[in-house]
């Protein structure tokens, strides 16, 4: 039969990209977790300077950030699941964690020092990555629906 031929090679299909996403989010997490250690790094380095204390409220945050990013990216290890379904709903998503990780990184440029420009361009370049992985998944997810019939 024709349709289940077709099925099985979307279920087939489905699967595969379903492990190349799976990698994929391994990858983008790890370079997440150096991303969060770096930038509570950088921001523990920045609040030293205690002469300015808009500055110092600033690198707190920064700080805090980093420090939210690396545990997420610990694969839910130290921070349930269930937590951020709750409290932060935006960061269980590829995309909603690529706009955040943009959005640290904006900040860490901000400050104007060499590290910290550093480690906020290196933070929005991984907030890019998770961005276009999402974009790529659903036009790879979109085509192959196409090709299979299935739209």
């Amino acid at each position: 039969n024709v349709g289940d031929a077709a099925m099985k090679k979307a279920s087939k299909e489905a699967s595969k990209l379903g492990n190349q996403v799976k990698n994929m989010e391994r990858g983008l997490g790890c370079l997440g977790f150096i991303g969060g250690v770096l930038t509570a790094g950088a921001s523990f380095l920045g609040m030293m300077n205690i002469l300015n204390p808009l500055g110092f409220v600033v690198e707190a945050y920064t700080f805090l950030f980093g420090i939210a990013i690396a545990l997420i990216e610990m694969q839910n290890q130290c921070l349930p699941l269930s937590f951020l379904e709750r409290w932060a709903r935006f960061m269980t998503t590829l995309g909603g964690r690529g706009v955040f990780y943009v959005y640290v990184g904006s900040l860490s440029i901000a400050k104007s020092t060499f590290l910290s420009f550093a480690v906020g361009a290196y933070m929005m370049g991984v907030g890019c990555l998770y961005i276009i992985s999402v974009c790529r998944s659903s036009s790879v997810t979109e085509r192959e629906m196409t090709e299979s019939g299935g739209a």
